[in-house]
Parts: C-alpha cells; structure tokens; sequence
C-alpha cells in the first residue's frame, strides 16, 4: 500500500505526463527528439535522484517512490522513463553506494539535481551483459587511466555528461579484477560510434 508521500508524487507526476509529455511523445517518437525541456522540468520536480539523500541533491524519498514515479513518466513517454530511470538506478545507486564523499560532491549531487545526466557502460557487443567477460580495459598512465573498448546499447550514451564505465584492471584476478569509474563523456577518446535504429522509445537514444 502506498504511503501518503508516494500518493503525492502519482499526482504530481500523472500532472505531469499528461501535460508535458503526452502532448508531445508522438512527434518525439517519430523524430527522435531527446527531450531536453522536460528532462529539465523533471529535475525541478526532484525526479533525477529520487532516492538519493537530500543533502546528496536528491529527493530523500525511496525506491518504491522511484518505481511509482518511473510509471507515471512512462505513461507520458516510455523514452523519458527510460532516461530517468537509468540516471536514478544504476547511475545515481552506484554513486549513493560506493562513492566518497569527494565523488558525491563531485558527480552524486549534480546527478541527483538534474544538473548533469548519467549513463551506465557495462554492456559490451560480443559479450552482452556479462561482466565476466569483458574486454574493455583500463591502464593507469601516471595520476590518470587510459580506457580502451567499446560498450553497446547505452541509454543516454549520446545526450548523457557523465559515463559509469566498467573496465578490467588485472585481467589474472578474474571478476575482482573489474573496477568501475566514472568519467564526463567531453573527455577526450569519448566517442559515439552509432545510434541504435529501435522499433521504439526513440526520445531516448541508445548508442555504441
């Protein structure tokens, strides 16, 4: 049963498809349009890091909020869901868990805020999902790393400012030999190879 809390955030939301994104989801669709005024609208209304704490920059709610909010978006526009749900969960939820406070400073709060967007790289062509067997690497070149690969099917790859990238550091040490980082997508050797031609939810890109 839901919380009074979690019955608020329906309405606002359900408000908020029906005026800001149903209207305008068709020609998304069959543009393209990345949906960059109601992405911003969205933040304003805290729908960016929904779980994340609010002196993180988030809306200090929890993940049954997240899921309750992912569904009224997705009844306006799967596309913008689809956005909003990976800078909530994995973006923001891998930050939330594993980050210092330094990192959070750094990228949880303005992921958390709406004033960046975050995209997840895990999935790799041959490979697919399976972390165990990625080819992606990462060489430690002074006080910086230098990450060679190519990820697949990432949501935001295009529109996103900052990139989770999983990459293997010592190849011997098998899956403990993975290490996440984080790095904004203007970096240098950042590139989009090609958009995904879906079948749809094409306001939200999916790149290599």
């Amino acid at each position: 049963m839901l919380s009074e809390e979690h019955r608020l955030l329906r309405e606002s939301l359900r408000d908020f498809a029906t005026q800001r994104l149903v209207p305008h989801a068709a020609e998304w669709d069959r543009h393209s349009t990345f949906p960059r005024d109601a992405l911003r609208e969205l933040a304003a209304l805290g729908a960016f890091g929904i779980a994340v704490p609010e002196n993180w920059g988030g809306a200090g709610m929890d993940y049954t909020a997240v899921a309750v909010a992912l569904e009224e978006i997705a009844a306006g526009d799967g596309g913008t869901s689809t956005i909003i749900s990976v800078n909530n969960s994995p973006v923001c939820a891998i930050l939330m868990r594993y980050a210092n406070d330094a990192q959070k400073a750094r990228w949880l709060k303005p992921l958390a805020s709406g004033q960046m967007l975050g995209c997840f790289c895990l999935t790799e062509p041959h490979a697919g999902s399976d972390a165990s067997d990625l080819r992606t690497r990462a060489v430690r070149d002074g006080d910086n790393w230098i990450i060679n690969g190519v990820k697949q099917f990432i949501t935001s790859g295009q529109n996103a400012d900052a990139a989770i990238i999983f990459a293997v550091t010592d190849k011997s040490a098998g899956k403990r030999g993975i290490t996440c980082f984080i790095a904004r997508t203007d970096s240098p050797g950042y590139r989009v190879a090609r958009i995904e031609d879906k079948l749809g939810q094409h306001s939200s890109d999916t790149a290599q």
